[in-house]
C-alpha cells in the first residue's frame, strides 16, 4: 500500500541507509571545489546532445525533443542556470557535460529526465553514474544540486486528465518525491553534506499549458502546488535527520513574481514564447533577452541569469573555493 505522507516518503528513504550511517565518521567543515548537478532539461548542459547528436532548429516545435542548435546544445538559447552559477562560484570545470567527459566533469542532467525511476537518465541512474566516476572523490568537498521532478509533474498532468480521481497523479509525485529522498540520503550517506534542492515552477504559467486554456491550467497549479508542498515536508524531514544542510530555492515564487511585475526582473514578455514554433523564416524573437520563455517550457537565457543570481544570493555564507 502506498504512503502519499511525507512522512512516509521520508521514512522509506531512510530505511535504503540506516545500515549506511553507522559508518560515518566526524568530520569539519570541508572547502566546496565542485558542484555535482542532478537534472533534466533546466539543468542540462549538453548531455542529451552528447546522447543524441540532434538538434532542435526551425520548424521549431512548441515543447521541443532535442536541445537548440543556437546557444550551444542547451534547451534554451545559451547557458543554463546553473552553469552561470557554477561561472559566479569559479566552478565551471565541473559543471560541464559528465556524458563529454566522464570523470573530469559531473553535471549529470539529461533532458527530458524524471525523478521517478524506471526512465532513461532517472535520478537514480544519474546519482549511480556519479558515485562510479568518483568513487575516490572527497564527498563532503562537493556541493550537490539537484533540480527535476518537472517532466515527472507534466506525466501528472496528463494522468489527472484521464483519471479524475487523481489516484494516479498522487502516485506519481509519490514516486518521484520518494526518489529525491532516497537519492539525497543515498549521497548523505557517501559523505556528501551542502546540497541545494529547486523545486517546481508554476506550471500554469508556462506557455505551453496556457494554450491549452483555463482547466490545464487549473490542473497544473494543483500539480505544482502539491509536489512542492510535499518536497518541503520531505527535505526538512531529511535535514532534520541527517548531517546535512539543505538549501531550498523556491522557483514557484521566483516564476510567480516575474510574472506578476516583469519590469522588477527586466524582461516585458512572460507569456508568450520567443520562438515561434512551425516556421522556418523569422521563427525567433528579436530580442530574446527580454522574454521569460524561450519555448512552450523552458525559460531563455536571460531567465536563467535572473535564477543563477537569486540562487547565489542564498549560498553567499557557504565555504567555496573561490
Amino acid at each position: 500500500m502506498r504512503s502519499n505522507s511525507p512522512r512516509g516518503i521520508f521514512l522509506a528513504a531512510l530505511l535504503t541507509c540506516t545500515l549506511w550511517f553507522s559508518t560515518w565518521a566526524a568530520a569539519g567543515e570541508a572547502e566546496l571545489s565542485r558542484i555535482v548537478v542532478f537534472g533534466d532539461s533546466l539543468t542540462d548542459p549538453g548531455n542529451a546532445f552528447v546522447l543524441t547528436h540532434q538538434v532542435s532548429a526551425p520548424p521549431y516545435q512548441l515543447i521541443p525533443d532535442f536541445p537548440y542548435a543556437r546557444g550551444g546544445h542547451h534547451f534554451s538559447n545559451g547557458k543554463t542556470w546553473v552553469e552561470q552559477l557554477a561561472r559566479r562560484l569559479d566552478m565551471s570545470d565541473s559543471a560541464c557535460p559528465a556524458l563529454r567527459a566522464r570523470g573530469r566533469c559531473s553535471n549529470y542532467a539529461v533532458g527530458g529526465a524524471r525523478a521517478r525511476p524506471g526512465t532513461p537518465f532517472d535520478l537514480s541512474s544519474q546519482v549511480a553514474m556519479f558515485r562510479s566516476d568518483f568513487a575516490s572523490l572527497a564527498k563532503d568537498e562537493a556541493f550537490y544540486v539537484v533540480h527535476i521532478g518537472g517532466n515527472d509533474l507534466r506525466d501528472a498532468i496528463e494522468a489527472l486528465a484521464s483519471d479524475r480521481s487523481g489516484a494516479a497523479t498522487m502516485a506519481i509525485i509519490e514516486d518521484a518525491l520518494g526518489a529525491i529522498a532516497t537519492n539525497i540520503a543515498t549521497l548523505a550517506a557517501a559523505g556528501g553534506r551542502e546540497f541545494l534542492v529547486v523545486n517546481a515552477p508554476n506550471l500554469a504559467l508556462a506557455p505551453a499549458i496556457r494554450l491549452q486554456g483555463p482547466q490545464a491550467q487549473g490542473a497544473a497549479q494543483f500539480v505544482s502546488v502539491a509536489f512542492n508542498d510535499t518536497l518541503a515536508s520531505v527535505l526538512a524531514g531529511l535535514e532534520a535527520s541527517l548531517p546535512v544542510t539543505i538549501h531550498r530555492f523556491d522557483l514557484f515564487a521566483l516564476v510567480n513574481a516575474a510574472v506578476a511585475a516583469p519590469a522588477a526582473f527586466g524582461l516585458t514578455v512572460v507569456d508568450a514564447t520567443c520562438i515561434t514554433p512551425g516556421v522556418i523564416v523569422h521563427a525567433e524573437c528579436t530580442h530574446p533577452d527580454s522574454y521569460l520563455f524561450w519555448d512552450g517550457i523552458h525559460p531563455t537565457r536571460a531567465a536563467h541569469a535572473i535564477l543563477a543570481r537569486r540562487v547565489r544570493d542564498i549560498l553567499g555564507v557557504l565555504p567555496f573555493d573561490d
